[in-house]
């Protein structure tokens, strides 16, 4: 809301001391640069739960391996967890299995197996789904701050442009289109909705203000028309950091309090006639003398009688000027002692208007001629009398209408400010409320700032505020009446009804427009004036290094860049990286470490304890190109290398088997004998296939493989032995073959595991006097 729409905001590092030294570490980028980083956010954060699911699988498959006889869901598991690159993907898998498993009992607690890390699963599927979409409030609404330059850095100074003639034409009227704004501003964002559009530019909406109605009269002399029900606006302790945005460490940090209190003032007693040569009848307002260029006079403010234009031949308010509300200002600066602001204080207030600790602000406003639809008790619009006497055009009947009951309606207001310094204790810190301009400040100051450093820094901020803050008199004196909120009623010299508190809605009206130039002073003086304006710029001096530095520790919020919690971030990106880093290193560090172990003491072959390789060698093994080569190994196909690594290789030209489809339902690989007379490397990998015939007899037949479940879903399912299906034989014959082939099968495993076992103790030194 700044005169200018152009900002020149800091890109990089930079602290909020907001919220601290860490915390605060901010980076503020492009809106367009800012979209890149929140994107790659968005996709690491996807790597890493990708990551920290595969660690939870490594740590499951690891805990659950065993080498004792297991079923065919233990199997499943392991090779599920195993090949599973995502949660969702491993979720899905092992919720097919729980569910084709459990159909007809084939396996022992199938749900309270895998249910929970599937439970498990879903969960960390979705925890990273929403921190994906959560990560870009790294950078939000709150931490959108960003930092001023202070390239053009200044305050106004009239003299250093010298010129009347410019200040007529260049800074005056851009004072009014100041005074206009910080009116809407305090309209349009001092309200309870804290989204409203227009009211994202300070580190504030708003400022503070609390308003309490029912206090005392702030004058003296019975001179207020109420007695106890008047006005005191407060804004309590205004942070320089916090409400202000000046981006100070705490120890440079100071605090400001602004009170106002209004009351409507009598008329009767402190009003004259006088009859003026050019204006003829005029009342004159005894409220204290002002002196001005020529002269000193006695009244304060004097306003024509008959100074509306109403004519009396029925011509409508369409057809002469728009009648409209008046409205002049006079100000006193409250001091101790008049001779130190002279210059300053032009008016000279009555004893009963007079304060030494405040500033005394007199707003006299008048309706000449406007008619209201509905008496008005408003003690300051105070609209009773009756003016009905007007005659409807069409119809020629009178309309119920009322208008001011005197020619003045006149408001009084103090102003108190006070400085105070957060680092000392409470009953220290604060000076005593004064007015703004009071010379005696500077002692008052320094008694609480008593340092160079944090004297500088009031010292400079004073000379922002005191002079850009729109008073209450300085707005009405830019625009007049249109700081009036009971304009917006008036049409055509009508006005609507006012309600009974409507001085109170004007006073919290200017008051609010004068907070929101408060906010906007540190900015505009931060960010430079307007160019067209640059006459009246005034930098900091050399040597005011205090100064320069407020300069370039301006905040503001801004939608066209976006900061970036630095801590943020750093957590984001070393926690990924360190998960990350796990996932591809923790696997292969581990199978070295156990390898390097085992070549050290290395383990007899037994069948009474578990191989120290065994959960090692198991993740390798169901690796899914690994139980491929195991299935294919096992028909009698190629010469495999590479058996203990990621990917198996085959010998060069060697061919692998395909599917037999003789029984769609169950499809099997073809045996290597089937496709032609075996290669010798393939006979001396595997000649059980000589030894037996279990393979010829049993295998075709046993239901192995992907088959559909009573659930509907498809899994890899043992059946048992289908003898049913064996041609030409009944059951109870084949049954006996198949046990008559499993009780030789075993005989001969039995006696070769014996023989290389023998084999292997004969050659190696004892393991457990080793380890």
């Amino acid at each position: 809301m700044s005169s200018t729409n152009h900002y020149d905001v800091k890109l990089g590092f930079w602290t909020n001391w907001s919220n601290g030294p860490i915390q605060g570490a901010t980076v503020t980028l492009t809106r367009q640069h800012g979209g890149f980083l929140i994107a790659f956010l968005a996709i690491f954060i996807g790597m890493v739960g990708k990551s920290f699911w595969r660690l939870g699988c490594f740590a499951l498959h690891r805990y659950f391996s065993s080498p004792e006889p297991q079923d065919g869901l233990y199997h499943q598991r392991q090779a599920i967890l195993r090949n599973s690159d995502t949660a969702q993907d491993g979720a899905w898998r092992l919720l097919i299995s729980m569910l084709a498993w459990r159909s007809g009992r084939r396996a022992r607690r199938p749900i309270l197996r895998l249910l929970p890390i599937v439970v498990a699963a879903f969960t960390i599927s979705a925890a990273f789904g929403v921190a994906s979409i959560f990560s870009s409030k790294v950078t939000s609404e709150s931490l959108n701050e960003v930092l001023l330059t202070g390239t053009r850095c200044g305050s106004y100074s009239i003299e250093k442009a010298n010129s009347v003639y410019k200040q007529l034409t260049l800074l005056l009227p851009a004072g009014a289109e100041k005074a206009i704004k910080f009116l809407n501003y305090g309209a349009q964002c001092y309200t309870n909705d804290l989204h409203t559009d227009g009211c994202n530019l300070y580190t504030k909406p708003r400022l503070p203000l609390t308003s309490t109605r029912g206090v005392p009269c702030p004058f003296g002399d019975n001179i207020c028309k109420l007695d106890n029900d008047n006005l005191m606006m407060d804004t309590g302790m205004l942070d320089s950091l916090e409400h202000l945005g000046i981006n100070t460490a705490p120890e440079t940090r100071f605090q400001l309090r602004f009170v106002y209190t209004c009351a409507p003032l009598k008329t009767q007693g402190y009003m004259t006639d006088y009859n003026d040569s050019d204006y003829g009848a005029v009342k004159r307002y005894m409220y204290g003398s002002v002196a001005n260029v020529r002269q000193v006079n006695n009244f304060t403010y004097e306003l024509p009688v008959n100074h509306a234009y109403l004519p009396d031949d029925n011509t409508t308010s369409a057809e002469i000027p728009r009648l409209e509300y008046q409205l002049g200002s006079t100000k006193h600066y409250g001091t101790p002692n008049e001779t130190m602001l002279a210059g300053f204080n032009r008016w000279s207030p009555i004893p009963a208007l007079k304060l030494v600790d405040a500033d005394v602000h007199l707003l006299y406003m008048s309706a000449p001629e406007i008619h209201y639809s509905a008496p008005v008790k408003d003690p300051w619009f105070s609209a009773q009398k009756d003016a009905s006497e007007l005659n409807e055009q069409d119809t020629k009947t009178k309309l119920s209408a009322w208008k001011q009951d005197e020619p003045l309606g006149v408001m009084g207001c103090t102003q108190q400010v006070q400085y105070c310094n957060p680092n000392l204790p409470e009953n220290e810190r604060c000076e005593p409320l004064r007015g703004v301009p009071d010379r005696r400040k500077s002692e008052s100051v320094k008694q609480i700032f008593r340092t160079e450093d944090e004297f500088a820094t009031i010292k400079w901020v004073d000379s922002l505020w005191v002079y850009g803050v729109y008073t209450i008199s300085s707005t009405v004196g830019f625009i007049g009446a249109s700081a009036l909120r009971a304009r917006n009623s008036l049409s055509y010299g009508f006005s609507g009804p006012l309600p009974d508190n409507q001085w109170q809605l004007e006073a919290e009206h200017l008051v609010k427009g004068s907070l929101a130039s408060l906010q906007d002073v540190f900015v505009e003086a931060a960010n430079g004036i307007p160019e067209t304006l640059e006459d009246f710029r005034q930098p900091p001096l050399a040597n005011e290094t205090i100064a320069q530095n407020l300069c370039v520790n301006q905040k503001i919020v801004s939608n066209a860049y976006s900061s970036f919690n630095v801590l943020g971030l750093s957590l984001i990106l070393v926690l990924g990286v360190l998960i990350v880093g796990a996932d591809m290193g923790l696997e292969p560090m581990v199978a070295w470490w156990q390898r390097r172990r085992y070549d050290k003491h290395p383990h007899p072959v037994n069948e009474k304890e578990c191989h120290p390789l065994y959960g090692t060698t198991e993740w390798s093994q169901t690796n899914i190109l690994q139980l491929q080569r195991l299935a294919h190994e096992e028909a009698g196909y190629a010469t495999w290398t590479g058996c203990d690594k990621d990917v198996p290789v085959t010998e060069p030209g060697q061919l692998l088997g395909s599917l037999v489809l003789d029984n769609i339902a169950h499809p099997i690989l073809k045996r290597e004998k089937e496709m032609g007379t075996p290669s010798s490397q393939c006979e001396s990998l595997s000649p059980r296939h000589k030894e037996s015939d279990w393979e010829e007899q049993v295998l075709p037949y046993k239901p192995w493989g992907v088959r559909r479940s009573d659930t509907g879903l498809e899994t890899l399912v043992e059946e048992g032995t289908c003898v049913g299906m064996m041609d030409g034989k009944d059951e109870a014959e084949a049954a006996k073959e198949v046990q008559s082939g499993e009780r030789e099968r075993n005989d001969r495993v039995d006696m070769a595991n014996e023989e290389r076992a023998g084999e292997f103790q004969d050659s190696q030194p004892d393991w457990r006097r080793l380890r």
